[in-house]
């Protein structure tokens, strides 16, 4: 039986800015969490695990709200 990495995405937008979690292109394994905003570059931060990836993105969303 062929084992096949999970295939997940999440993406959170509000008043010019966006934040989303992807799989790494280049390793199936990792996630990346990009964080863009209207009035600068975007950040990208990789994680070894979903849970840490999924971590990251509900802290960098409510740190909008601070």
């Amino acid at each position: 039986m062929a084992l096949r990495p999970l295939a997940f995405g999440a993406r959170l937008n509000d008043r010019g800015r966006s934040v989303r979690v992807r799989q790494s292109s280049a390793d199936p394994r990792r996630y990346v969490v990009e964080d863009s905003r209207s009035d600068r570059e975007t950040r990208r931060r990789d994680h070894a695990s979903l849970h840490g990836a999924l971590r990251d993105l509900a802290r960098t969303w409510r740190s909008r709200l601070h």
